[in-house]
């Protein structure tokens, strides 16, 4: 399960409020720590995630911000091991071709940063080193940005590219066919020299253009593009799929994924209500097959100076990767073999989902003096989302899911000094 979401941690993070950046005189250290909760609960499963974070920045001139952080993920609950569909279940009644996996995993991210300035153009450099049980991340980051007509325009560039490893299991030398390969059975002996153990390699590039317009002093556009590029072993190396009567094979899917996004968003800021709305939509296809598309909306209302809340609603739907299947083993679309690849990840097949949650944030900032006297300024913020995804294919032991739910939360604390 965990390894379907690897791939996206690469993606460069979009800017999900528009906002000019905040004068780097205006700061001098900037610490911020946030902590994010995540349950879910799907049929016979549950995966509960906490993943802390702290990130410290400084500005000890105008024109040089550097930065430092450690991230983590403390992963605790269960996946699907077996992936067979309801074809093979109706001629194996009673097989235990469904079972659940115990997952326990923690990962450990270190950051750094530097960012440069002078006028209106800035660079920045990062470097991200993560570890977990079967899985290793070397990564780096460069950026451009720049702003003219007044820094009504924002125009930047980011790359980034991963040098990844993946644990998995050494198979037979004589098993030359992916049909015949075993899935990993656990991590012990990962990244060790443990004869029953290997890594595979993983590359990711990533390149992202946005462009900012502040059209009018209440209302801001931006346009971003986005393009990735994933080379290497991408499946699940703990996941068996039946493909066969009596044959279960470790997942296998295209070692070169190519993804492509682009988003657009609007601000808009009412002053008689002292309130901003926010839409955004996003259209996505990669060489999977898969085309997806997102629409999100916040309206977010001040109450007195410091203090505002937001509701928010996204709106998410795609179709499944053209070699997914729900059995592999049941004959004719939609269900049977497409092709030389098999997969038991729901997020291949065809869904959508809704979501819905709010966000609060309070801002300190005295007009004289200091809070404790050392910070300038404290946020607090917290949030809350609830989401429901509907799958149209996937089954658990030809079993629909119809009870999947997915619980978020956020609480987070920014001091500047």
């Amino acid at each position: 399960m965990q390894l379907a979401f690897r791939p996206a941690r690469a993606v460069l993070v979009s800017v999900a409020v528009l906002a000019l950046a905040r004068p780097a005189s205006a700061q001098v250290v900037d610490f911020d720590t946030t902590h994010t909760l995540f349950y879910e609960a799907p049929t016979q499963t549950h995966m509960f995630v906490y993943s802390p974070g702290v990130n410290i920045a400084a500005t000890p001139w105008e024109f040089l911000t550097v930065n430092a952080g450690w991230e983590a993920d403390v992963v605790s609950g269960a996946s699907v091991a077996i992936k067979a569909g309801p074809a093979y279940q109706a001629n194996h009644m009673g097989a235990d071709v469904v079972t659940t996996a115990s997952v326990h995993d923690f990962r450990n991210s270190a950051i750094g940063g530097i960012t440069l300035r002078k006028d209106a153009v800035s660079f920045s450099a990062g470097y991200n080193y993560s570890t977990e049980h079967d899985y290793r991340s070397n990564s780096f980051n460069v950026a451009a940005r720049t702003e003219t007509y007044e820094h009504d325009t924002q125009l930047e560039i980011d790359y980034a590219h991963n040098f990844d490893e993946v644990c998995n299991r050494v198979q037979d030398t004589l098993d030359t066919s992916p049909t015949l390969y075993h899935p990993l059975e656990d991590s012990t002996g990962c990244f060790t020299s443990n004869p029953l153990r290997t890594t595979d390699p993983i590359a990711i590039d990533s390149l992202q253009a946005s462009w900012s317009q502040a059209w009018t002093p209440i209302f801001q556009t931006q346009l971003v593009g986005t393009l990735q590029v994933v080379s290497g072993f991408q499946s699940d190396p703990y996941r068996g799929v039946v493909i066969g009567q009596g044959v279960v094979a470790q997942e296998n899917v295209p070692n070169l994924r190519i993804r492509e996004a682009v988003a657009l968003r609007a601000n808009v800021f009412f002053r008689s209500l002292k309130a901003a709305l926010r839409l955004s939509g996003r259209l996505y296809q990669d060489s999977w097959d898969i085309t997806s598309g997102t629409g999100e909306a916040e309206f977010e209302k001040y109450i007195g100076a410091p203090f505002r809340i937001s509701l928010r609603g996204r709106f998410y739907i795609q179709d499944g990767a053209i070699f997914w299947s729900d059995d592999y083993t049941g004959g004719a679309a939609p269900l049977g073999q497409k092709g030389a690849y098999w997969s038991g990840d729901r997020e291949l097949s065809p869904f959508w989902s809704w979501s819905i949650g709010t966000r609060s944030v309070l801002t300190l900032t005295p007009s004289t003096g200091r809070i404790l006297h050392i910070m300038t300024q404290l946020k607090l913020s917290g949030s809350f989302d609830v989401v429901t995804p509907y799958y149209s294919q996937y089954t658990l032991g030809g079993i629909p899911i119809s009870d999947t739910q997915e619980y978020i939360g956020q609480l987070s604390l920014t001091a500047l000094f």
